[in-house]
């Protein structure tokens, strides 16, 4: 037997001799929405672009034995392989991707020790109705390796119909199962697993493409040391900017900096190292002669805590950004070529480009320009920390919430932050994150753009940007026959026209269901929050725009009882007046109970309102046909209003 990992390069339908098990030691399915459309748009956008084109999916580990693969490593994204197949091959069952479910008419994806999860997915595959009464068990719910398997097949099932065209769903399938490729790593005979997937988890940090990309620039230009400190000062997402900057630069003198306004990049005010120090250091020659190890002090590891940590006042630990670094990088590399007066680069904007599309500033190598690209990228960060919302966890419960967060200089020059009241420009970037592709986000880039010419160091909540971001979203919601990317691109251009093909009123007249864009729903959504009368009231103070994929009839589309729900016509069942969007687990709780029952347990909330759209609808004694094309009407002249005054 060899002593080597093997390593392969696999699609789908290569795996058709392959049986795969979950071992023990595995934690539970927990990929939940964000994930899941991630992956999604990313097999649609490659697939819509170049049908023959390969996608890469990352790696996963195995060790063979026969026809049966344990699954050491990658279990989340295979599971989640596996639930694509079934939904696909429920809508289009004629696609090669069906034969991924089975082999040799056994379930393909087993489970050690997980009985009710293997019991589960083999119900999935013999009865095909069962895929209908998922959101509606309550077993499932009392179930942990259960109800995040079952929240995924609800959302798959819900993103496939909103986003994929029903005719190219055949096609789509085909595409996930022979040009989806995987990075197949299989272990060595007698390798022992505890020890492997403990190394695996506790590994060390891969070298990415960010890397790869930094090191190409800096060979092209001098002073490499202080521009490696701007790109280390913008790359940790995960941190505030000032407290970057103040780790990068450390022997700033902060007395003489702000930086809650702007500082564009000056090295003689942002020090890295002292300069008398350096210049004394720079004379003297280091030399191992004479050396006593035994003299030497033990080394003293660094204190994780950041910069001056415990002066600090902030409310606000812990942040996590709304994008990657190397989503950043692309947004700012469009605005640098955009400020240069050159194209916007070509293909997909997409994070598995980055070194390909860097390749172009590479080649030009005028070391002049790859300056000001690092220069423009502290601007940008600077900007994107200050007025885009990011996700921050509660000292307290840990949970995390969208906030757009202030912060300002103490006497100690050290910086507080603190949360923004709720406004609407936390609501409406809320609207266009969770609406948005999460792969690129690409209303960042027309909105940094402007902020870069007209931030005037106001607050992220002023009105002059509101007012912009209110014309960026409006603008991307009413054209159709541009791309995001194009559109993204032009809107650069603050003076551009733009012309308009999306009939609002048209759309939202028609009676299509759950095929309606959740877009509507959430901009409705917005809408309704900005022009709230009752501002003071604690349901309506605590709520948020959070994610949600899930389109519920108020008016039951299978009713439990008939008697005190008759037949409906289909203009009114499928109205946009009779429908709410709301989260997997909340349109679970309504199922297909009675308009009354719904009420009641909408009144009885004690935290928030699941969507204030359904305010308006439950402020309504009956529920009928001429009360939902009521609703309808009152919302469409809601958001036509709102564009109106735009």
């Amino acid at each position: 037997m060899s002593n080597m990992f093997k390593t392969s390069i696999v699609n789908l339908r290569s795996l058709n001799e392959l049986g795969f098990s979950i071992p023990t030691y595995q934690r539970p399915y927990v990929w939940g929405d964000e994930q899941l459309k991630k992956l999604l748009d990313d097999f649609y956008l490659s697939f819509k672009n170049d049908s023959d084109s390969i996608y890469y999916i990352s790696s996963f580990l195995t060790k063979e034995e026969g026809n049966i693969a344990e699954l050491i490593d990658g279990q989340q994204r295979f599971t989640t392989l596996w639930l694509i197949s079934l939904i696909l091959s429920r809508m289009c069952p004629n696609s090669d991707i069906s034969q991924f479910l089975e082999k040799d008419e056994e379930l393909r994806l087993d489970f050690e020790i997980r009985k009710e999860v293997r019991e589960y997915l083999v119900l999935l595959l013999k009865d095909e109705t069962s895929l209908n009464k998922i959101k509606d068990d309550t077993y499932i719910e009392e179930q942990p390796y259960l109800k995040n398997i079952a929240a995924a097949l609800v959302f798959i099932k819900s993103h496939i119909k909103q986003s994929i065209p029903d005719e190219r769903l055949t096609e789509f399938g085909n595409y996930i199962y022979n040009n989806v490729h995987l990075i197949k790593n299989t272990t060595p005979y007698k390798t022992d697993l505890n020890k492997l997937f403990s190394t695996i988890n506790s590994a060390g940090v891969q070298l990415e493409q960010t890397d790869i990309v930094k090191a190409n620039l800096l060979k092209l230009i001098d002073n490499k040391v202080m521009y490696s400190k701007i790109w280390e000062t913008c790359e940790n997402m995960s941190n505030f900017f000032e407290r970057n900057v103040r780790i990068s630069f450390p022997n700033t003198n902060w007395e003489s900096v702000d930086l809650s306004i702007h500082n564009s990049f000056n090295p003689e005010i942002f020090q890295f190292e002292d300069q008398e120090k350096s210049e004394e250091n720079k004379a003297k020659i280091f030399s191992v002669d004479g050396l006593d190890l035994n003299s030497l002090e033990d080394y003293k590891y660094p204190d994780k805590n950041n910069d001056n940590e415990d002066g600090r006042k902030s409310q606000d630990i812990y942040c996590r950004s709304v994008i990657s670094f190397s989503q950043l990088l692309l947004h700012t590399y469009r605005l640098h070529l955009y400020k240069e007066g050159s194209p916007d680069f070509e293909g997909t904007f997409h994070v598995s480009r980055l070194i390909q599309i860097f390749e172009s500033l590479e080649k030009r190598n005028n070391p002049e320009e790859i300056k000001s690209f690092f220069h423009l990228l502290w601007d940008v960060r600077y900007l994107f920390d200050k007025y885009i919302i990011k996700w921050i966890s509660d000292v307290e419960t840990k949970q995390e919430r969208l906030e757009l967060v202030n912060f300002n200089k103490n006497k100690e020059n050290n910086y507080s932050r603190s949360k923004y009241v709720e406004s609407r420009s936390l609501m409406l970037q809320s609207v266009l994150y969770f609406t948005g592709d999460y792969l690129r986000q690409y209303w960042l880039t027309t909105y940094l753009g402007y902020l870069l010419q007209n931030h005037s160091n106001e607050s992220a909540t002023h009105s002059s940007h509101l007012n912009y971001l209110e014309k960026i979203d409006n603008t991307f919601s009413l054209v159709t026959k541009k791309t995001d990317k194009e559109l993204s691109w032009a809107l650069l251009n603050l003076n551009a026209s733009i012309e308009i093909d999306f009939n609002i009123e048209a759309y939202l007249n028609q009676n299509i269901g759950t095929s309606y864009k959740h877009y509507w729903f959430q901009k409705l959504e917005y809408i309704l929050w900005k022009n709230w009368e009752h501002r003071e009231n604690e349901l309506f103070k605590n709520y948020r725009i959070t994610s949600k994929n899930s389109i519920e009839h108020i008016y039951p589309q299978h009713p439990e009882n008939r008697i005190q729900h008759p037949e409906i016509a289909e203009q009114h069942l499928h109205s946009f007046g009779n429908l709410v969007l709301l989260s997997v687990s909340q349109n679970s709780e309504y199922s297909n109970k009675s308009v009354r029952v719904k009420k009641s347990m909408f009144e009885e909330k004690r935290e928030t309102y699941d969507a204030l759209k359904s305010v308006d609808i439950f402020s309504n004694s009956n529920w009928s046909s001429f009360e939902i094309e009521r609703h309808k009407n009152k919302m469409i002249a809601l958001i036509l209003k709102h564009y109106q005054n735009a």
